[in-house]
């Protein structure tokens, strides 16, 4: 695409049909959208990548059913490499690390470990059974697990990002920030990626699954949420939103972002992903379309080689 003298085809990277579907769909945001999300990148996803990779599945890092994770390796090996912790979204009620057989959220892991790292994709306790902050606690047990055990793959355990999109973002960053969740040791990551999570309370009623993982007594959801209760902000945030998010996840990165600069002096690279929903965000990645990947990577370096 060329407006003037200018190339947008490096900027805006959504295939054509899928471009159009989202355009159609713009910011609204219900199961319909992962139905189509899933349809239409399903066919993109799981050619490549899998060829390149192998994965170790299922590996307990916890008692619960769902404190599983899989490990994305290259083939070739390695040793001393970063590793990247992901964890899913799903409204903290429902959600598990695959999706379409292994193609999502395992696109995740495979594109880190097609690129030199480690891919390692978790899953958590859900509410209502497992209301706040379980799914905190899990991302400091899942990562506990990998500082343990990734040396085992290959991995450095002190090269360990955590990243997490929707309701995953949320969950890592309550863990990353808070003291009293994660302990005076600090999280012990070399950095945090957060995709479109909510970390703030929202004006008006809690929406059911917040609810379910909150709590019903609205008095205690401001102790509960991340932002007003960060005491740690020591290590490098990347904060990704998309274009056509609802505009609650937007405005929550961007407030986040602010109190980590004006509060914390920790300036987080922030990124807008062009052309990109609140789904297509997370399953565009480890296709040709570089919107967000490439940026990650970038921001994986200057973390582990600080």
């Amino acid at each position: 695409m060329i407006v003037g003298d200018v190339t947008l085809n490096g900027i805006r990277q959504v295939p054509a049909e899928i471009r159009d579907r989202i355009l159609e769909i713009g910011d609204a945001f219900d199961d319909t959208l992962v139905d189509d999300m899933e349809r239409l990148y399903s066919p993109l996803l799981g050619g490549r990548g899998r060829r390149e990779v192998s994965i170790k599945k299922d590996i307990s890092y916890g008692s619960h059913g769902q404190q599983v994770l899989d490990v994305h390796t290259a083939t070739k090996g390695g040793d001393g490499l970063t590793s990247v912790l992901f964890f899913h979204g799903g409204g903290f009620v429902r959600g598990y690390k695959n999706v379409a057989g292994d193609l999502l959220y395992g696109n995740v892991a495979t594109y880190f470990a097609r690129h030199g790292m480690i891919g390692v994709n978790a899953t958590y306790r859900l509410a209502p059974d497992h209301p706040w902050p379980a799914g905190a606690d899990d991302v400091g047990a899942a990562l506990g697990w990998a500082r343990d055990n990734i040396s085992d793959f290959g991995g450095d355990p002190d090269k360990i990002i955590v990243m997490g999109q929707s309701a995953g973002a949320t969950h890592v960053a309550t863990y990353a920030f808070r003291l009293d969740i994660h302990g005076a040791e600090g999280p012990g990551c070399a950095g945090i990626i957060l995709m479109s999570g909510i970390y703030h309370s929202v004006d008006g009623p809690m929406a059911p699954n917040y609810v379910a993982y909150y709590g019903e007594r609205v008095a205690d959801y401001a102790r509960k949420m991340v932002q007003g209760n960060m005491d740690w902000a020591g290590c490098p945030v990347f904060i990704s939103i998309a274009e056509f998010d609802p505009p609650r996840f937007q405005l929550s990165g961007i407030s986040l972002m602010n109190e980590l600069a004006s509060c914390h002096g920790n300036i987080p690279r922030i990124k807008m992903l062009l052309g990109h929903n609140h789904i297509s965000q997370v399953m565009h990645i480890d296709t040709d379309d570089e919107t967000f990947g490439a940026e990650a990577v970038d921001f994986i370096r200057t973390c582990v080689e600080r």
